[in-house]
């Protein structure tokens, strides 16, 4: 049954916002000036308003001067010399780090490019689904069925050292994605690290286009539907309703009895599809609630649910470890507005949205600017969902036990239902 029905797409999401800004990594140091004073302008000019003083903004003009001369004493004087623009790469770096953001990340020129690129639809991949774990290793944690990935032996399992001979330790997992996805019909060598066999083996693997839905839906026993929702994307909630819509209609009125909504190895995507696809099972209240930051602004918007169309239906959903940002989301509001009940291992624990603006010289930075909050108020950042029934699944196990459970769960939310 594991089988059959957990399959997975290949991709990393994250909801991209590029904005214009950032400072110049050039060589001339009058322009790289301006930037400077014009990256952090918006900052000083609102402390000038609330202090009614020009103080802050002539400490930034110090504070930028400070840079600019450090810069020049360091390439005019040290004895380990260094380029203009290492230096430069070195500063934006040491900005990031002061953030204490873990998904902060500077993307010289050529590496942004291939992040911007892997996102733009214009590349192939091989037909996996990877993370980071908690070591920071890129873990393969699903191979779709008919991929180049599965065809040539890759595993669920398997951790990735090294693309096109390149090591990726301590490369961003965006990174590490867009080293991977290259143009149709190139290969790519895939070094993995398989702890079972513990070694390292080389794969040759052929790049290829595949299309994977965002979701698969099916009725399995006992007029049960189970929907594996793989990610959040555009429009994904809209395609389920049409779907749920046909199944319903075809099955007769009242035939579906019960859902079970398999979140795990969903590693999120978009928002607004996350607050679409909850509000199909809610009529009332909050969904998701954004706090953050934008243009030097404090921002708070709530997400609320309208009337669905399946509200009385009982709702199991799973979720693992591999479950994060939009998909806790999902899974967290269904539990706190009482409308699921959740099965599996606690979630990845992401509630952060990051954005990356691109810098003047092709270069690009990402970093955190806002917080999900569940309707209870709480983040799951950090911390991810607890589920309400823990069932551990084993590489040992020969039955998906988590499955298994969810079906038996399931039976017993319709019994009482019906008062069975």
């Amino acid at each position: 049954m594991k089988k059959n029905i957990l399959i997975a797409v290949f991709a990393f999401f994250l909801a991209l916002v590029l904005l214009a800004g950032g400072f110049l990594l050039g060589i001339n140091f009058s322009e790289a000036k301006d930037y400077l004073a014009d990256f952090i302008k918006p900052a000083a000019s609102t402390a000038q308003k609330d202090t009614g003083s020009a103080d802050s903004a002539n400490s930034g003009s110090k504070g930028i001067k400070s840079i600019e001369q450090t810069i020049k004493y360091v390439l005019a004087n040290a004895i380990n010399k260094k380029t203009e623009k290492e230096l430069a790469d070195a500063a934006i770096e040491g900005i990031l780090a002061s953030l204490e953001d873990r998904y902060a990340d500077y993307f010289p020129s050529e590496e942004y490019s291939k992040i911007i690129e892997s996102y733009s639809g214009t590349m192939s991949g091989i037909g996996v689904i990877v993370t980071a774990d908690e070591e920071g290793q890129v873990l393969i944690i699903n191979v779709i069925e008919g991929t180049p990935a599965f065809e040539q032996g890759l595993a669920e399992g398997d951790i990735i050292a090294a693309v096109d001979g390149i090591e990726i330790k301590d490369k961003a997992l965006d990174q590490v994605v867009a080293l991977i996805k290259g143009p149709e019909g190139t290969d790519v060598i895939i070094t993995v690290f398989r702890p079972s066999d513990n070694k390292r083996i080389d794969f040759i693997i052929t790049r290829r286009r595949f299309y994977v839905p965002n979701f698969y839906a099916t009725v399995v026993q006992d007029n049960i539907l189970y929907i594996q929702y793989v990610d959040f994307q555009e429009n994904g909630a809209k395609k389920l309703e049409e779907k749920l819509k046909e199944i319903t209609g075809k099955n007769g009125s009242g035939a579906i009895k019960g859902i079970i909504i398999d979140l795990r190895n969903n590693l999120g995507g978009t928002l607004d599809d996350a607050v679409q696809f909850c509000d199909l099972f809610l009529d009332s209240g909050i969904i998701v609630s954004v706090r953050g930051r934008s243009n030097n602004s404090d921002k708070y918007e709530e997400f609320k649910a309208g009337r669905g169309g399946y509200t009385d239906l009982p709702v199991v959903v799973l979720i693992n470890g591999y479950s994060a940002s939009a998909a806790e989301l999902a899974a967290g509001a269904l539990k706190d507005h009482g409308r699921a009940v959740l099965i599996g291992e606690k979630s990845f624990g992401k509630g952060t949205v990051q954005i990356l603006n691109e810098l003047p010289d092709g270069s690009g930075i990402k970093y955190t600017t806002a917080k999900y909050y569940l309707p209870s108020g709480i983040t799951i950042d950090g911390t991810g969902i607890q589920p309400d029934i823990e069932i551990m699944l084993t590489p040992e196990d020969t039955e998906d036990t988590q499955f298994n459970r969810a079906v038996e769960e399931i039976k017993n939310l319709i019994n009482k239902k019906t008062g069975q």
